[in-house]
């Protein structure tokens, strides 16, 4: 049975994973990245990493899913930056 606790870190995990798809899919329909800064992306991307790896370590799984959703999100978002360059 999940607690109360990792229940309210699982639902948090998936608003912050989902947070970035509006983004990443209205970049991937009008690949349009003038707005967004690259650097922004690559910091993200390098905590996202960071945490990911954290979560995975330490096993808690709330932390890897909101972190590898964002990082996957950046990644794509990135892509699209370097293309538009």
């Amino acid at each position: 049975m999940i607690s109360y606790t990792e229940s309210i870190g699982f639902f948090g995990s998936i608003i912050i994973g989902a947070s970035f798809v509006p983004q990443t899919f209205k970049v991937i329909k009008n690949n349009d990245t003038n707005s967004i800064s690259r650097e922004f992306i690559i910091v993200n991307i390098f905590s996202a990493c960071l945490m990911t790896v954290y979560g995975f370590l330490l096993r808690i799984y709330p932390v890897i899913i909101a972190n590898s959703s964002v990082l996957c999100n950046n990644i794509v978002i990135l892509y699209y930056i370097c293309q538009n360059q």
